[in-house]
């Protein structure tokens, strides 16, 4: 069959895909480190939250080497009319058509599943990207950008500035730090209601539903990132007169990339806002990083291009933009 389902335990495909990826990857993103195989298949194992995508690779005629990759997610806890494709095409086997077979196999698979609408994302600025999404019916709906923050590079000064401003309108509230991808039940019960705060993110028109969160799902998320071999690190602001967890900012470093960390969740809540929280977690965290993992050399982070407040924050602290993408979107 052209379309061949990967599992992760399945050494010699897996290294196939981890192939593929990092050849594409060389020529669309060079940003991106290349994968080895170990790393693909932990991937492809644990994914975010033990909810893994599915695998696939694509050879145009059978017996022949894959020259694609394709992977599907439905999320299985909220959002369930939701379907994502990506697809990559090696870059020596492109502009003939394979790019459009897997986006149609991928809809099918959406339909198979009963989900109406599918994302598929692009780096913004290619035409081969734009042209394949408008051919099948997708819609512009958002972008995300990605920002890089280069340790040597920050402005220590301004970094401190903004601190001092942080403190001042954050004197009843104290930060703690965790380290480990282990926290005890009763810590991730605190962190529910943060955590859930990230729905107050900007999503652009993308037909979305606010994430559902509860200890399950923390704890889910702790397995996968012990799963992949992360260090997690996480400051939490905790107002002093109710106990309660304000705000939590969110970091790991994993050694197949030891030199680069990766923000994950910087979050407040609600009922926390307007005491500059989000520079304050940000600022220790960087700084806690530092002290830790001082081989980590720059910090990748992401947010929806409308997010000013906290593109605001991650500006003055130094980081830097590296790359826009295209999120699309398509009714079935």
């Amino acid at each position: 069959m052209p379309f061949r389902s990967v599992r992760h335990d399945q050494s010699e495909l897996v290294a196939q895909v981890a192939s593929l990826l990092n050849a594409a990857w060389a020529v669309d993103d060079p940003y991106l480190e290349r994968r080895t195989p170990a790393e693909q298949a932990l991937s492809m194992e644990f994914g975010w939250d033990l909810e893994p995508a599915d695998t696939f690779l694509y050879a145009a005629d059978d017996g022949a080497e894959p020259v694609g990759v394709m992977t599907c997610h439905g999320p299985r806890r909220d959002n369930l009319h939701l379907f994502t494709v990506d697809v990559t095409v090696h870059p020596d086997q492109r502009r003939r058509g394979y790019g459009s077979i897997m986006l149609e196999e991928g809809l099918r698979l959406a339909a198979a599943a009963n989900r109406n609408t599918v994302w598929v994302f692009t780096r913004e600025a290619d035409p081969a990207g734009d042209a394949l999404a408008g051919k099948h019916g997708f819609a512009q709906s958002s972008r995300d950008a990605r920002r890089v923050q280069r340790l040597a590079d920050v402005d220590t000064e301004a970094v401190e500035e903004l601190w001092q401003r942080a403190l001042s309108k954050s004197g009843d509230y104290r930060l703690e730090r965790l380290t480990g991808a282990d926290s005890p039940d009763e810590v991730l019960t605190e962190l529910i209601a943060v955590t859930a705060s990230i729905n107050d993110a900007p999503m652009g028109e993308l037909t979305w539903e606010p994430e559902l969160f509860d200890l399950q799902r923390l704890k889910d998320f702790q397995t996968a990132a012990r799963g992949r071999g992360d260090r997690v690190y996480r400051v939490l602001a905790r107002h002093t007169g109710s106990g309660e967890v304000g705000g939590h900012t969110v970091m790991f470093v994993n050694d197949f990339h030891p030199t680069r960390a990766a923000q994950a969740d910087t979050a407040v809540h609600s009922e926390h806002r307007g005491h500059r929280l989000g520079a304050l977690l940000k600022i220790d965290m960087m700084r806690w990083l530092a002290q830790i993992e001082p081989q980590a050399v720059e910090v990748e982070t992401w947010n929806n291009v409308d997010n000013d407040h906290m593109i605001s924050i991650n500006e003055q602290i130094g980081y830097r933009l590296n790359g826009v993408f295209v999120d699309w979107e398509r009714k079935l």
